[in-house]
């Protein structure tokens, strides 16, 4: 019988396209603060004040898997472990990221996150194309 080591099923096999998102991840932030701490906080604060409001952000530098993996790993050790019990968030296969944090200070930390992220992304992004030679292919 001859030696199968390199046979995968196909379903199995990672192609380039595999590896490709179908979608740029939306993330959907949504600031919901428990209703016993708006019970306690009758004065309505800033973090209460707040609830329900909802930011946007379209993170379209993250184009692999690879890169979503790398956003996220990075996102719970700054901003999901530090702050577990006040933010959940949940992924969808079609791209679309929610985000729910239960005061306004959380928010402004993961939307800072978010900008620095993309705009990082797209300052390494341009150095790796300056610093790889230029191939051109003819069609």
């Amino acid at each position: 019988m001859a030696d199968h080591e390199d046979d995968f099923p196909s379903h199995l096999e990672q192609t380039q396209e595999q590896e490709d998102l179908d979608n740029p991840l939306r993330v959907i932030l949504v600031i919901n603060v428990p209703e016993a701490e708006i019970n306690n906080n009758e004065s309505s604060g800033p973090d209460t004040s707040s609830n329900g409001e909802m930011e946007e952000r379209l993170l379209d530098s993250i184009q692999s898997f690879e890169d979503m993996n790398t956003f996220f790993d990075d996102f719970d050790d700054i901003i999901a472990y530090p702050n577990e019990g006040h933010i959940k968030y949940e992924v969808g296969s079609d791209g679309l990221v929610i985000i729910v944090v239960d005061n306004v200070t959380l928010r402004d930390k993961v939307l800072e996150f978010m900008d620095k992220y993309t705009t990082q992304g797209k300052t390494d992004d341009k150095e790796a194309e300056s610093e790889k030679p230029s191939k051109k292919v003819k069609v």
